[in-house]
């Protein structure tokens, strides 16, 4: 209970810091770029934060990141999106991949992060079939309006996508052996079974 109110209260902090003082876009001394789509709580400095919820660290405030208007064409060096992606409606998945390869330069990557659903098998089929092990991966938390669920992804459904919509090159990444990813999150994540960890994210990069 008393955890639960101290969440409370400095989400409401956050959420009055961020009405008062809109914070000012990061400059990096390599001069790179780096946008950051649905970073909740996360803040790692040297990225322009985008997210739904008003906190007192975020940019950009928007439900719609199919249109990120505030970028030109061709100016962003890095997009990230961690576990965001499966919250797009199967519908709107190549306008919301066309919007991120819009604002990267040639060469820029777009860095996602996805519940891999074949990971999700092997923990279903390692638990005796215990949909309760990966019913909130599988569907999201459902606590809130922006946390549900709308796409599954593997790595030929994903891949296929990233191509669809033009990028010229996909490949995978380590979050703790790569540029700009010097925070714990979502990629890291596993499931135990048995003793036995099961890494549940799919992590690609597309290279425009």
């Amino acid at each position: 209970m008393l955890k639960e109110l101290r969440k409370k209260l400095k989400l409401q902090l956050s959420l009055a810091r961020r009405r008062v003082i809109k914070p000012s876009f990061p400059k990096n001394s390599d001069e790179k770029v780096l946008v950051h789509i649905g970073c909740g709580w996360k803040n790692s400095p040297e990225f322009i934060n985008i997210d739904a919820q008003p906190l007192a660290h975020i940019h950009i405030v928007t439900e719609d990141i199919a249109s990120l208007s505030d970028f030109d064409d061709g100016t962003v060096d890095l997009v990230y999106m961690c576990h965001i992606l499966e919250h797009i409606k199967r519908n709107d998945l190549i306008n919301v991949l066309s919007e991120m390869k819009r604002t990267l330069k040639d060469g820029g990557a777009l860095r996602l992060s996805v519940p891999n659903f074949d990971r999700l098998i092997e923990v279903y089929d390692a638990s005796g079939k215990d949909i309760n092990m990966i019913s909130h991966q599988l569907m999201g938390g459902q606590d809130h309006e922006f946390n549900i669920h709308y796409s599954v992804f593997n790595y030929h459904r994903l891949s296929e996508l990233l191509k669809k919509v033009g990028f010229r090159k996909v490949v995978s990444w380590t979050p703790d052996n790569c540029l700009y990813h010097n925070f714990k999150d979502r990629a890291s994540r596993s499931i135990k079974v048995d003793g036995k960890e099961y890494m549940i994210s799919l992590n690609l990069e597309a290279i425009k």
